[in-house]
């Protein structure tokens, strides 16, 4: 009887140890990606190509002898291990959960979670920077980044407008624009702060290039200061709030013969705008 008492009672034990276990278990993926689900979210689950917004710090892994799935957040000897966060930056980080639009080797780790949900991913250095490293990151280094999911949802794809092409019109300057809709607001003076929406394509073969449509981040800048090329500075004045218009710009009013990103030296550029809001300055 002593016997069956004793095995009950150790039972009962295991049963309340494991069930205020503060360590979540270490899944590991197949690519070698290893995470924990700190925080299991209720709310839509991450998918790949989706829109997904998220809070995260995250650090290079220096010492492999030590447990890296603590919490590292208010350990200040970590201080110089870390490789950015977004309570640096102010605001959630928001990009498709695609392969090269956040850490490199992050996104697998980021899929399958659901809104409000938090896990301590780690990245095998295979899977992250390998032998090169890249800026903080030295070669051969393991990375950790803890993510909170806030948001997810599917892209909106952003096509190029239906535009009749022989209701362009030309400036002095070389700017081909079409007013597609008539704003019924005011139209911006320099100095005005505008908002708008865009999506940019190459006119060569109508790629796009960026679109803050699909990213849901309307761009505001201050009109006439410089903050953008000359092309949007000139065709975005001839708008009115909640107009739209399609501007094509060449060389001379967009990057001229320098490279930007996926943008080719002497690139004529085809951007639709929405003009969403003008605050008078």
């Amino acid at each position: 009887m002593k016997k069956l008492l004793a095995v009950a009672i150790f039972a009962i034990t295991l049963i309340y140890l494991s069930g205020c276990s503060n360590n979540p278990k270490v899944i590991t993926k197949d690519d070698g990606i290893k995470y924990t689900e700190d925080t299991v979210g209720t709310g839509k689950e991450a998918k790949m190509g989706d829109l997904v917004s998220i809070n995260f710090s995250a650090w290079v892994i220096k010492d492999s002898a030590e447990n890296p799935f603590k919490d590292w957040s208010k350990d200040s000897t970590k201080a110089k291990q870390s490789i950015g966060s977004t309570q640096k930056m102010g605001k959630p980080y928001k990009f498709l959960l695609k392969e090269g639009t956040f850490i490199k080797g992050s996104v697998e780790g980021i899929e399958g979670m659901k809104v409000g949900g938090t896990r301590t991913i780690i990245i095998p250095s295979k899977l992250a920077y390998g032998k090169q490293g890249i800026g903080p990151i030295p070669p051969n280094a393991d990375l950790k980044a803890v993510i909170t999911l806030v948001d997810a949802k599917e892209p909106v794809v952003a096509n190029l407008w239906d535009v009749d092409s022989t209701k362009y019109k030309t400036t002095k300057d070389g700017l081909k624009y079409v007013i597609v809709k008539e704003g019924d607001g005011p139209q911006p003076d320099s100095g005005d702060l505008v908002t708008v929406n865009y999506s940019g394509f190459l006119a060569k073969d109508s790629t796009k290039f960026q679109s803050s449509v699909e990213m849901d981040e309307p761009f505001t800048f201050k009109l006439g200061a410089h903050m953008v090329m000359a092309g949007w500075d000139e065709g975005i004045s001839m708008m009115k709030k909640g107009g739209k218009a399609r501007l094509v710009v060449p060389p001379a009013l967009g990057y001229g013969n320098r490279p930007n990103r996926v943008i080719p030296p002497n690139s004529t550029l085809i951007f639709d705008i929405e003009l969403l809001d003008v605050k008078k300055q």
